[in-house]
């Protein structure tokens, strides 16, 4: 089965549990979609892909719908962290902010599952078959927007962050609560784009083929 199966189970269907956490964060990489203005997720191109729904901004879930970066989770998990902060480099069409490493959301994370069976059942591909626990994150609250009004990852910010590692694909950088909430109140004073988020990526989003539907 492909990763596109399991968008098919609800994210109210999983066995959530209520996660206590402080106010820290972790900083995690995802790709922008380049045919985009807005900085939503990369899209594939057809179904099955590689590409995966993350973060899954539709459904307010982190790793429900895929199982990459699984030790991420479990760390973001096990250090009693927050708030999930979604960096990328900037791919849209808006030539202003070409390359830019910028966040543009957050999730508070408020519930946790295990969700390592869903993955072995449904996805092509999966990493969490030596881990005791896959965590899946679902939040409460939920914030993206503009690249106009994203917060910008400068030198002089990663400095005052003590990071001194290249972005990539693998990021995650735990904040401190002085530093998550800088970003998340400054997120929180912009316009909330998410509803236009998931419309774009609805409209941009393929379908599988009938084969591929097929149970």
């Amino acid at each position: 089965m492909t990763e596109g199966n399991v968008m098919r189970i609800p994210a109210e269907s999983v066995p959530w549990q209520d996660y206590r956490a402080s106010n820290k964060g972790m900083i995690v990489f995802y790709s922008s979609d380049p045919v985009s203005e807005l900085p939503i997720r990369e899209i594939p191109e057809e179904l099955p892909s590689e590409i995966l729904p993350e973060p899954n901004y539709e459904t307010s879930t982190y790793g429900l719908y895929g199982c990459a970066k699984s030790k991420i989770r479990s760390s973001f998990v096990k250090s009693k962290l927050r708030y999930l902060l979604f960096i990328t480099k900037y791919a849209g069409t808006n030539a202003d902010f070409k390359d830019k490493l910028l966040i543009t959301g957050f999730f508070r994370i408020n519930k946790t599952a295990d969700v390592k069976k869903l993955h072995i059942r449904y996805c092509a591909d999966y990493s969490c078959l030596d881990e005791d626990i896959c965590y899946g994150l679902r939040a409460d609250e939920v914030k993206f927007v503009s690249a106009a009004d994203a917060f910008e990852v400068n030198d002089s910010v990663l400095k005052s962050w003590d990071y001194k590692a290249r972005i990539s694909r693998q990021t995650r950088i735990v904040l401190e609560e002085t530093h998550t909430m800088e970003i998340v109140e400054y997120l929180r004073s912009k316009q909330d784009k998410t509803a236009e988020y998931v419309a774009e990526t609805k409209r941009l989003q393929p379908h599988a083929s009938e084969e591929e539907t097929e149970e």
